[in-house]
């Protein structure tokens, strides 16, 4: 019987004694094991979300980056926690894409019957990382640990976030790491993203490296609550496991909490046979950014925009650009195909927003820029950009009155506020502790904000948040540590 042999699903007939026997048995659950380490040390990045398709089925999707080199298989096991019980199930192999040097991406699915309401948790784990990991105290004895939290409410149903942008696997030490792991909601709940510990088994969080810790302030690892956007700049070469929490939030609930996590490789010279980076050649046209670069649209009205962007040295790689985000659902989903020319590449970007598509808060994306080369060596380089649909003039009277939404509910350390003020009904934000004292205050300007309130300092009870100007808005706020 060849090594083959042994994972092909077929009968085979052999005759053995029983000490064979008990070798080949021994040497069968050695291969397995082995089978199952080295799958786990090549998974570079993973997450799981779950897409409602009726009342009470979900589609999970649970997907995972492996090198190459890595052993790809039709059915990953994972599990379904509920109500203290566990069960096992098996999502199946759907696609494999490569996405670049060397990392293929590969996309299981299955459907779970949520039974009755409460709390689902969606978990894959899988032992043993990458024992070149630098931020893991003893990686080859750590589980890879993902997972995904769902409030199931037959009568209120929804669909978890789900990150669309590909990781980010390689970095130049000393370098500007920027990356929007990009998650998308399809209902257009309220997202808050955090830094998360990558988690071990049973999803308890593993030990990290104090002088490689991500979000040690030596590193000034970052990820912006607002619209999850990573940066950091390492000072040191190694691999990094990280993870980004995002948690989704309806008036104020929290409806769901999944996590992805990845590994990025910061390294002197990486890709270095590529000798110049991908820049947007265009930025003095688009809006100074606040923060972010955001866009004003308006409903019913086409935006044009042409972004162009490409290598200084001429050569024979391939340039490629795209812009990914919460419009790509639509129906009316924006039109951009880029071409190349050379050494540089354009094109314009078309989108006719509706009047159904006015909202509180900006939409959410990215512009991707590439170099490929022959031997499927890539860099990219992003930038988080906002799409905000304003009213036309004949819809401003149906947004008179000011809208203010508080997430999330109760406030833990830090809690939003989304502000909506097209009219100047407002003009100022301040929050009242129980002894009538102001203890935040903010202006208000014309437009759309969020305001991000650090609330860790406060005491545990209950607060008044009001508006100022020719509008009041009253909310009781609750804080608990």
């Amino acid at each position: 019987m060849t090594f083959a042999n042994l994972f092909c699903p077929t009968y085979v007939i052999i005759h053995v004694n029983y000490n064979n026997m008990q070798k080949f048995f021994t040497l069968f659950l050695f291969l397995f094991a082995f089978t199952q380490v080295s799958r786990a040390s090549h998974e570079y990045a993973g997450q799981i979300t779950a897409k409602n398709i009726g009342t009470s089925s979900y589609q999970i999707k649970i997907t995972l980056w492996v090198d190459s080199m890595g052993l790809t298989i039709n059915n990953l096991p994972y599990q379904i926690q509920t109500g203290g019980a566990t069960t096992p199930e098996s999502a199946a192999l759907v696609s494999t894409t490569a996405v670049g040097n060397g990392i293929l991406e590969n996309v299981y699915l299955d459907t779970l019957l949520a039974n009755s309401a409460g709390n689902y948790k969606v978990v894959y784990s899988n032992c043993c990382r990458n024992g070149l990991i630098t931020n893991l105290t003893n990686p080859t004895m750590a589980e890879l640990y993902l997972y995904c939290d769902i409030v199931h409410n037959p009568i209120q149903v929804n669909s978890t976030p789900e990150f669309s942008n590909v990781p980010a696997f390689f970095s130049g030490v000393n370098d500007t790491l920027l990356h929007n792991p990009l998650a998308i909601d399809p209902d257009g709940d309220s997202l808050v993203f955090s830094w998360a510990n990558p988690l071990g088994a049973g999803g308890a969080p593993l030990t990290m490296s104090a002088l490689a810790y991500p979000s040690a302030p030596a590193y000034n690892f970052t990820v912006d609550p607002v619209v999850g956007e990573i940066t950091w700049i390492p000072s040191m070469t190694g691999a990094f496991a990280y993870a980004v929490k995002v948690e989704e939030y309806r008036n104020g609930v929290l409806l769901s909490t999944s996590a992805r996590e990845a590994t990025v490789t910061i390294c002197v010279g990486c890709k270095t046979a590529m000798a110049s980076e991908f820049q947007f050649y265009n930025k003095s046209s688009w809006p100074q950014p606040v923060k972010h670069y955001q866009f004003e649209t308006y409903a019913n009205t086409p935006f044009n925009m042409t972004f162009s962007g490409g290598v200084s040295s001429i050569n024979t790689n391939t340039l490629k650009m795209k812009i990914i985000g919460e419009q790509n659902q639509f129906a009316n989903a924006p039109v951009f195909a880029p071409t190349q020319t050379g050494s540089t590449i354009s094109g314009n970007y078309s989108w006719t927003p509706t009047s159904s598509q006015i909202r509180n808060r900006p939409y959410l994306n990215v512009i991707l820029g590439t170099e490929q080369s022959a031997t499927n060596e890539t860099r990219t380089k992003e930038h988080t950009l906002l799409f905000k649909v304003n009213a036309t003039p004949s819809r401003l009277d149906d947004l008179e009155n000011a809208q203010v939404n508080v997430y999330p509910v109760p406030g833990n350390t830090m809690f939003y506020v989304d502000v909506q003020n097209f009219q100047h009904q407002l003009n100022r934000i301040e929050i009242l502790n129980a002894y009538g004292q102001v203890i935040y205050s903010a202006k208000i300007e014309h437009g759309v904000h969020v305001f991000q309130i650090d609330c860790s300092s406060w005491a545990s009870g209950s607060y008044i948040l009001k508006t100022k100007g020719e509008s009041v808005v009253t909310k009781k706020l609750n804080i608990q540590h």
